[in-house]
């Protein structure tokens, strides 16, 4: 299998050096940016798996790189910043960010939360292609239609409307799905689960097959599509 290539866009040229041995010394390589514009010409160029961004940059937030990488593309992005409060994670997930983590963190978390976001865009298994009336989703591809033209869909969210179909007609509780989707070793806010449901029913319009089940968490409804 190649090589992974991650870009790391952070401030801080000395935690970049750090960041780029570890990824480095576990096989990926590595392109860096200390500004959001240098970063977004890089990502433009480059073909990139992973995107690593710090909220504070210099020249532009990394809220505003995060939209621009949005308008053309689904990869994971895993976000860094040195605040800890819930709402930013929130507004992040709203954007399609992936996975957060708050500095100060340890190498060897980063490096593992990063492969798992890499393992789940590439999953290792044969292709599976599930139809749910209007809604196509193959598994391997990582790719999902609906009425026949593909959507664009960041790896979180594809891997929690992937195990709402595989499990449709249940009611899933958001602590399964934050638990399921997530990883165990994740501890997130439960509004988490909630922010990626509703950006899922946005890109599901006009179709609706994902039911709140008050007190409970959600259940998707095939019939609805």
């Amino acid at each position: 299998m190649p090589a992974k290539t991650v870009l790391i866009v952070e401030n801080e040229e000395s935690l970049i050096d750090l960041m780029k041995t570890y990824f480095v010394k576990s096989g990926f390589l590595v392109h860096s940016a200390t500004r959001g514009t240098a970063a977004l010409e890089l990502f433009s160029k480059t073909q990139i798996d992973l995107v690593v961004l710090d909220i504070m940059l210099d020249d532009m937030d990394g809220w505003s790189v995060l939209r621009t990488i949005r308008t053309t593309s689904s990869i994971p992005v895993l976000m860094l910043t040195a605040r800890s409060q819930e709402t930013d994670k929130l507004f992040g997930f709203e954007l399609g960010a992936d996975d957060y983590m708050t500095k100060p963190f340890s190498l060897k978390e980063l490096l593992a939360r990063s492969k798992a976001l890499l393992r789940r865009v590439v999953p290792n298994q044969t292709s599976e292609v599930i139809t749910l009336g209007r809604l196509t989703i193959d598994s391997v591809a990582h790719q999902a239609m609906l009425d026949g033209a593909p959507f664009e869909l960041t790896p979180k969210e594809f891997d929690l409307l992937l195990y709402m179909v595989n499990h449709q007609t249940e009611a899933v509780s958001r602590e399964q799905l934050l638990q399921t989707v997530w990883g165990y070793d994740y501890f997130g806010d439960l509004r988490t689960v909630d922010t990626h449901i509703r950006r899922l029913r946005q890109k599901l319009k006009p179709y609706d097959p994902i039911e709140t089940v008050f007190g409970i968490g959600y259940r998707f409804k095939a019939d609805a599509l």
